[in-house]
């Protein structure tokens, strides 16, 4: 039996997202397609613009066998420790033979190199990387500098290039490392070297418009991307979302969930009142506790909280030249959520702590959730009411945050979940 796994966000679901689906059934030949989801935040540092459940439920009436959610510690992590905590559940549910992702670049082999240098470090990638750090430049810049360097030290330009330039190839290495979907691409490769994984990689080159593009379609880009999608919704209500461009963008399954959508469209923005209050609380104090927060960072944040209007422009607010907006942003969500470094700390040290929370599968899949219960090597939360009998210690703190996180979200959100142990998982 082959099992594919997706990892994603689906914030919100579009043609794009089916587009993979349908290729993993059709081109690589899978008997169900399983998916690790972000719960209610994502990556970027911000909520998702709809509940986990109605992402959940576009996914599954457009292709996808089964959803599982990704706790708030990963969807909310770093891009390296996003991919270590998708793999590590994935892994652990014992039934996924085969891995797929988008990627602007469909070369394997070549992110599997990058792969190798980023997790090896070797000499000239260290030393190239942090003279770029201290200059100022980004650390995604920064990686990227130290990447080409290493390939110049080692020959490994030289042994591929052929006919190509060098200065080309280097350029093209360059682009896979800062494009989106192929620096997750590269973290998903590493993920699995680290674990020695036997699931099998495949990358689907992605299509239609990139993942920053804010414009739902052009003629360059007949898929549009979640951004665009996003910009259009947000400010708007259900009753006036009833054609047009996001019908074109988004699979009709989807676009009528989205357009039955028993809540509130929520952004960064949403959680202004609330980080501002957080903020101010823990001033005296500092908030190097919380991940990703550094002490140059904490001190910013202070020194800029008399300016304090809302999340989004607090955060380009306290941007700076080495620190990139998305990072600043995460850093922000962390403090509010209570997302410490201590806890992360714990669950990377326990192999990247994880439990497996089914929230919506199909009818006619009964044949995968078997297959997982049978083999699974995390546990399996069927039911919530569960979760104190069949997690460990960690587990449970690791289950208890996100239920928090969640909790945040569907306040802010209205849309009439009181307490989540209330809900069944979704079946099609």
């Amino acid at each position: 039996m082959k099992v594919v796994g997706i990892i994603a966000e689906f914030n919100p679901f579009h043609n794009g997202h089916k587009y993979l689906i349908d290729r993993c059934k059709r081109d690589l030949g899978a008997d169900y397609v399983v998916i690790v989801m972000s719960g209610d935040f994502v990556q970027r540092g911000a909520p998702a613009i709809i509940s986990k459940f109605s992402r959940a439920k576009m996914a599954l009436t457009s292709g996808a066998d089964a959803v599982f959610e990704l706790p708030v510690y990963y969807s909310l992590g770093s891009a390296e420790f996003f991919a270590q905590g998708a793999i590590s559940l994935l892994s652990g549910l014992g039934a996924v033979t085969d891995i797929a992702f988008g990627s602007e670049f469909k070369d394997l082999d070549k992110l599997s190199k990058i792969a190798d240098i980023l997790i090896e470090e070797p000499i000239a990638y260290k030393e190239v990387m942090q003279k770029a750090l201290s200059e100022g430049a980004s650390y995604p810049s920064a990686q990227a500098k130290g990447l080409c360097a290493e390939l110049k030290a080692s020959g490994r330009v030289s042994e591929e290039a052929d006919n190509a330039d060098e200065n080309d190839l280097l350029h093209e290495y360059m682009d896979i490392f800062t494009c989106p979907n192929s620096g997750l691409a590269v973290e998903y490769l590493k993920a699995l070297k680290r674990k020695d994984s036997p699931i099998k990689p495949h990358v689907i080159q992605r299509m239609g418009a990139s993942y920053h593009d804010t414009a739902i379609i052009n003629s360059d880009a007949p898929s549009a991307s979640a951004t665009g999608i996003r910009k259009l919704i947000i400010g708007s209500k259900t009753s006036t979302l009833t054609g047009g461009l996001i019908t074109d963008a988004m699979p009709m399954e989807a676009f009528n969930e989205l357009t039955g959508y028993r809540g509130v469209f929520l952004s960064e923005n949403s959680f202004s009142e609330l980080l501002n209050y957080k903020l101010l609380l823990e001033k005296n104090e500092g908030y190097e506790q919380y991940m990703d927060v550094t002490y140059d960072l904490s001190n910013r944040i202070s020194a800029f909280l008399d300016d304090y209007k809302d999340f989004s422009s607090f955060t380009a607010l306290v941007n700076s030249k080495n620190l990139t907006y998305t990072r600043i942003s995460r850093s922000l969500m962390h403090i509010l959520l209570n997302i410490t470094q201590d806890n992360m700390d714990a669950y990377k040290a326990d192999g990247f702590t994880n439990y497996g929370r089914i929230l919506g599968i199909k009818k006619a899949s009964s044949g995968l959730l078997a297959e997982i219960h049978e083999n699974a090597t995390i546990p399996v939360l069927d039911r919530l009411k569960d979760a104190d009998k069949v997690l460990f210690p960690l587990q449970r703190q690791l289950f208890n945050e996100t239920l928090a996180a969640s909790s945040i979200y569907n306040s802010l959100a209205q849309n009439g979940i009181k307490t989540e142990f209330s809900l069944k998982q979704i079946i099609i």
